[in-house]
């Protein structure tokens, strides 16, 4: 499963919602300040409509819990919920954010991560082209109560995080609408969360979650290409946004743990810059090693280095060690660290140690094809060279 918000739909939300974009400021990438230097000063908040419109599953944990009026344990289950997901255990996190709304039925947050963990099932099953029909009758049920509740916090409370909520559902809706092929749907509430989260950061700048969605549209408008850029108005800046996002990362808003799980998978799929990524894919992969998406990050990443740093052996072996427990990904993905532990045997040998590669290559030759094939002549030409120097 791609991290729980599969950033690719942003291109289609962009262009759906570019009759209504106004501009965005352009930012400089400087991620120690709270709102990154400007052209124009701080964040321009003035244009409603031109907010990110992928605003899906801003629900990372935090320690605290008070700031959403959590109590303690409703807290924990909604950690819980956030971590089952990413570990694909659909049916656990659901039960786990079902559980947090009985306990607080007056609040939206709970029932926000609902939204959250069947979005991410929906995304899991579009990738195995199975049938969600389900999935998505339980999606527009908790998507209904959502709004309901996000529309009582905001009578009572009129703040910005009520509207945080507020554009977290709507683009949550309208990204399920993108799956569903709906794209007019998908832009009127890509419109609307749009609008939310500006209107949130206005009534409340400290609000670090919006930073995640403000970074979001930053950098996609930048991965644009220029021609349409021009002709939709959309002023991007992909090293504004990715500092934008960083910075959220480095906070301990409930964000926080989401933006860096989406640096990791920008920062290698996209952008190739390896060195940036690695803090980021060696999380993902130590959290979540579970899910095949952030098996498939870390060995991307370990390729993108380099054998010849620590880090990317630590992180073939990290994959290998989940591969030798028995874990394998569902049949649908292409994902195997049979290749690039041949590789690794070999750079082992290269450097003189043996005991290192022939722990790759018995592991190795337990399987089929042709790393395998490789790997057992490789091992029966040690234990050849071995014996000859034998006295």
């Amino acid at each position: 499963m791609p991290p729980p918000a599969s950033w690719f739909v942003c291109y289609a939300l962009l262009a759906a919602s570019a009759s209504s974009h106004a501009g965005a400021l352009p930012l400089s990438s400087n991620p120690g300040s709270r709102t990154p230097t400007a052209q124009a000063g701080p964040r321009d908040l003035s244009t409603a409509g031109s907010a990110p419109t992928a605003l899906a599953l801003d629900l990372s944990p935090t320690s605290g819990g008070d700031r959403d009026g959590l109590r303690p344990e409703t807290s924990a289950l909604l950690d819980a919920c956030f971590d089952d997901y990413n570990r694909l255990l659909f049916d656990r996190a659901e039960a786990e954010a079902r559980q947090a709304m009985a306990l607080q039925p007056e609040l939206p947050l709970p029932v926000v991560y609902l939204q959250a963990a069947l979005t991410a099932e929906i995304q899991e099953l579009a990738t195995a082209h199975a049938n969600d029909a389900a999935v998505r009758a339980r999606f527009d049920e908790a998507t209904r109560q959502a709004l309901k509740l996000e529309a009582a916090w905001e009578a009572a409370r009129h703040d910005g995080r009520g509207q945080n909520y507020l554009g977290i559902s709507l683009g949550t809706q309208g990204l399920v609408n993108l799956y569903r092929g709906h794209l007019l749907a998908a832009y009127h509430e890509g419109r609307k969360g749009a609008a939310a989260l500006h209107l949130a950061l206005k009534r409340d700048p400290s609000l670090v979650d919006a930073d995640l969605g403000l970074g979001q549209y930053l950098y996609y408008c930048g991965r644009l290409s220029g021609l349409l850029r021009f002709f939709l108005v959309l002023h991007g800046d992909v090293p504004g946004g990715i500092a934008l996002m960083e910075f959220c990362g480095a906070s301990d808003c409930r964000s926080a743990l989401l933006a860096r799980l989406m640096l990791a998978d920008i920062l290698v799929e996209e952008t190739a810059d390896y060195e940036r990524a690695l803090p980021y894919v060696v999380e993902a992969q130590a959290l979540y090693p579970q899910n095949w998406s952030y098996e498939k990050l870390a060995l991307e990443e370990a390729k993108g280095l380099g054998l010849d740093r620590a880090e990317a052996r630590d992180l073939i072996e990290a994959v290998s060690a989940q591969w030798d427990q028995g874990w394998r990904p569902p049949a649908y993905v292409k994902l195997d660290p049979g290749p690039l532990r041949l590789e690794l045997a070999r750079w082992y040998l290269a450097k003189g140690c043996v005991a290192d590669a022939l722990l790759q290559l018995r592991a190795l030759d337990q399987a089929k094809g042709a790393e395998a094939n490789d790997a057992r002549r490789m091992e029966a030409g040690l234990e050849s060279a071995t014996a000859a120097v034998q006295p």
